[in-house]
């Protein structure tokens, strides 16, 4: 969920499309709804989550038993007499069919994500289709569906809950818009598309994982990597002889499992490396890895899709409960924003190219694609002084961490404890720990959250360190939307999971964290509390379940926090000294915000231009390589006309890595951003740990879940509409 994944976070925020596609159905929130098992580990709703019960081979049959007792319910709701319909017997019995049938796939789809292998690949392909079965079913289930129109037409003004009441109506337009009043021959080949988009988005995941995973690019010259930090170095040097047994002589290999490919194009002094390098990953999702088939497929499916159901384009379909409200208005917001910053765009291009000028006496000489990192960076060393790695040395992982909780602590009154765990995973090396949690590595943590002392929010497990086998980038996933106190009853606490993909650092070493890090860490943080403070009783409204281009409101505010000064003097402290970060470092830190801001923003705009371009005109790109569909799209902003670059199509996670994920939604960071820093404003004019300022926004956004629209959560706590220029100030694109 954050756009330095290669998610967003992600595929664990999802869309409230209650029976849409499945794989964004699997990570929505739980609630027990099935008894405890050993015979069914999968279905075992006993927390903590027993992870080493869950053996690969038992996915498929517990999925079979949960769609049999989901078959027997949903029977149970369409022999309801009309005269016995109630709100319980139907529309609440039909959400605790979605949940059960949650439960054993969003674990499945975590240890797939964690700790990927053949065996839970296998386990997945086989239960995958059984699971979009059942759910494309429900909606093209004529019994069933006539159950609920005669329900929702009885129950109307009678049932006084507005939760049941936005409930009931989501429910209604989720059939309608998954085909329910089409004609059988129609509804036949909507469950074919979605079984389709399912096991299309399981092999795009495949090839995508396969192909980091085997993704290495390798230096045997020390002298070609000057420039780079000894840190930097002895991880690289460490993953060559991890990669190469018994070779003698020296090498160092770079992943994509770490920042480090990241950092030779910043820091790596050699012009001929760095194109290298980037050449190299170039490569990423090609040849025997290629994504492209997959991609062209499920654009294919999603139009068709949608056009069945009655909408223009699969963009108009995606959005149509979102803020924005369909495919023109988001495209229009992208357009609008590509229109502010069109000219510092280039200003700030051309201000690299002649540091690259200056630097190599070439007054005429070319910006190239593997040069804007390194002269960005160098034109920050230079403008505001500021050595990124060093930077480094004043983010030690324990005191970001007390930095991060000691700011939810001071805002919303909670507690943040860290629990000890136990027994990693059948055949994961590693110490058995003392505690009731398990955990799928030794180096999982496992925390609880108390508000005050009053009541157990939840827990969460928190998993840092970059794997082999786990996927790319960083993500919050929902594994138990619990329940609020209800009635004197106390509440059913939330579990949720925090995934990083830090480089774990070389043996006996500290773990630094560079700030951009910190600042994924704290936008993990901030879907987590997004569901941990939910007030919402029905699970498919409830914390994170809101539409995409709100759902990263409250992630991407969390992060305004790790970049105010008066909050990183707080925390941020020298891994040896103990000294806190000087002045000037802070200084440049907050000025470096002016360094490249419209070169970041019109990269990230693209993207969603792009996303937006080939879901509302596919067949404007059915010809030719999708890798041209960037340039396309990109028109005049083009800045590297005559350098062939793989499309960002090939690895786009957020867009196909489940049936609908961030499809249409890329957006929504930058929408979210407006939101966020809007409200961050607030926060100022306030002052930053206003108790009041904070529980208002907490009662006003983080507690309502999709109970309310989003945008009247923004206005109850703002009192008027979005501005955009806070989020231009903060980026430096205006005054």
């Amino acid at each position: 969920m954050n756009e330095g994944k290669a998610f967003i976070k992600v595929e664990h925020m999802l869309r409230i499309r209650l029976f849409r596609a499945f794989l964004p159905l699997i990570l929505s929130s739980l609630v027990p709804c099935i008894a405890a098992s050993p015979a069914h580990p999968f279905l075992d709703t006993s927390r903590p989550i027993r992870w080493s019960a869950l053996a690969a081979d038992r996915l498929q049959p517990d999925m079979k038993e949960a769609i049999r007792r989901a078959h027997e319910a949903v029977d149970r709701i369409c022999r309801t007499a009309p005269e016995e319909i109630t709100y319980e017997n139907t529309f609440g019995a039909l959400e605790e069919v979605n949940v059960s049938l949650t439960e054993p796939m969003a674990k499945a789809y975590a240890l797939k994500s964690l700790c990927d292998s053949d065996s839970i690949r296998k386990a997945m392909d086989e239960a995958t289709p059984l699971a979009v079965a059942f759910h494309s079913s429900l909606t093209k289930n004529q019994s069933l569906w006539n159950t609920l129109k005669t329900a929702h037409a009885r129950l109307g003004d009678a049932v006084a809950d507005p939760e049941r009441k936005r409930y009931m109506e989501l429910c209604m337009q989720s059939f309608r818009d998954n085909g329910a009043d089409l004609p059988p021959g129609k509804r036949a080949r909507l469950e074919v598309i979605d079984r389709e988009l399912a096991l299309c988005a399981q092999r795009f995941n495949n090839l995508y994982m396969d192909a980091r995973k085997n993704w290495g690019w390798t230096v045997r010259d020390a002298d070609a990597l000057d420039g780079l930090s000894r840190t930097t170095l002895r991880q690289a040097a460490q993953e060559f002889r991890s990669r190469h047994p018994g070779e003698t002589g020296p090498g160092w290999t770079f992943t994509l499992d770490s920042a480090a490919a990241g950092r030779v194009m910043e820091k790596v002094r050699s012009e001929k490396i760095r194109k290298d390098l980037w050449e190299h990953l170039q490569t990423l999702a090609t040849d025997s890895y290629d994504t492209e088939p997959v991609v062209r497929q499920m654009l294919s499916l999603r139009s068709e899709k949608a056009q069945l159901c009655g909408y223009r384009t699969y963009s108009d379909y995606a959005l149509q409960q979102s803020m924005a409200g369909n495919g023109e208005e988001a495209m229009r917001f992208v357009n609008g924003l590509l229109d502010r910053v069109k000219e510092p765009f280039f200003r700030e291009m051309e201000s690299l190219r002649q540091a690259k000028a200056r630097l190599t006496g070439n007054k005429e000489v070319r910006l190239h694609p593997w040069d804007t990192a390194y002269y960005a960076n160098l034109q920050a060393e230079e403008r505001f002084r500021l050595d990124r790695e060093e930077l480094r040395h004043y983010f030690p992982l324990p005191r970001v961490m007390a930095g991060l909780f000691g700011v939810a602590e001071q805002l919303y009154g909670i507690r943040v404890t860290e629990l000890p765990v136990r027994k990693p995973l059948t055949g994961i090396s590693g110490p058995e720990k003392g505690g009731e949690a398990e955990v799928w590595n030794p180096d999982v943590r496992f925390f609880a959250i108390d508000d005050g002392k009053e009541e157990r929010l939840g827990y969460f497990y928190l998993d840092i360190f970059a794997r082999s086998n786990k996927r790319a980038g960083a993500w919050m996933s929902p594994l138990d939307a619990g329940a609020p106190p209800a009635d004197g009853r106390p509440g059913k606490p939330r579990l949720g999971m925090v995934c990083l993909n830090v480089q774990k650092p070389a043996d006996g070493e500290p773990v630094l964290l560079s700030h951009r890090e910190v600042r994924i860490l704290f936008h993990e943080f901030g879907h987590l509390l997004h569901l941990m403070f939910s007030r919402v009783s029905i699970p498919s409204l409830s914390g994170t379940n809101v539409p995409q281009d709100f759902v990263e409101v409250p992630s991407q505010f969390m992060e305004n926090w790790c970049s105010h000064p008066d909050i990183l003097r707080s925390f941020a402290r020298h891994e040896r000294t103990g000294q806190p970060i000087p002045e000037d470092m802070l200084r440049s830190l907050e000025e470096s915000r002016g360094n490249t801001p419209a070169i970041t923003l019109v990269s990230q705009l693209l993207y969603a231009k792009t996303d937006l371009a080939v879901h509302m005109e596919p067949e404007r790109f059915a010809a030719g390589s999708l890798d041209d569909a960037d340039s396309i799209v990109a028109g005049d902003l083009e800045y590297f006309k005559d350098c062939r670059q793989a499309g960002r199509l090939r690895t786009a996670r957020h867009l196909f890595a489940s049936s609908s994920g961030y499809a249409s939604f890329y957006f929504s960071y930058r929408w979210a951003e407006v939101l966020d820093k809007d409200i961050f404003e607030a926060f100022e004019h306030s002052g930053l740990l206003n108790r009041e300022t904070a529980g208002k926004f907490r009662k006003a956004i983080l507690e309502k879940g999709f109970t309310v629209p989003p945008m009247q959560q923004f206005t109850d706590f703002m009192g008027r509409k979005p501005n955009m220029d806070a989020m231009l100030r903060k980026r430096r694109l205006t005054s």
